[in-house]
């Protein structure tokens, strides 16, 4: 019984201090406080009505919130574009989609570093890139073809 009581105290703990979060598409987001109410609606106007007691009643109107607590600033160009992979950071946020994608489009090689070898194509005409490309990514070797 003691157990019983333990664990309905313990979920009725976790269930009083749980929080609304609200997502948005731009990837910010907002928590709600436990003082706030939160009004979903598909209409343009939203009117909140207060009622007097000689019955007099009062519309205001409520306006949209733009409170955010976080806001998601993405690395500068598309995920697995040349800027994307210069600007990201690998593990600096654990193993995460984004890690992923790093190492899926940018570490081609997959040497745990974005440069030259990962998104340089040879051509095998002689040129400072390509004589560069040779040195850091092919033992110093011309292109093959291959």
């Amino acid at each position: 019984m003691k157990q019983l009581l333990a664990l309905l105290a313990t979920v009725g703990v976790m269930l009083a201090s749980a929080e609304t979060v609200i997502l948005y598409d731009d990837g910010s987001q907002y928590t709600v406080k436990d003082s706030e109410h939160v009004y979903v609606s598909n209409y343009r106007k939203l009117y909140q009505m207060k009622t007097y007691s000689k019955g007099d009643v009062q519309l205001n109107q409520v306006l949209p919130s733009d409170k955010r607590d976080y806001v998601y600033v993405e690395p500068a160009g598309a995920v697995g574009s040349h800027e994307w992979c210069e600007s990201y950071d690998p593990w600096s946020e654990g193993l995460t989609f984004a890690m992923v994608s790093w190492q899926i489009g940018c570490d081609v090689n997959s040497d745990g570093e974005y440069n030259m070898c990962d998104y340089y194509e040879p051509t095998g005409i002689a040129s400072f890139e390509e004589m560069e490309w040779q040195d850091k990514c092919n033992d110093g070797k011309p292109w093959d073809g291959s």
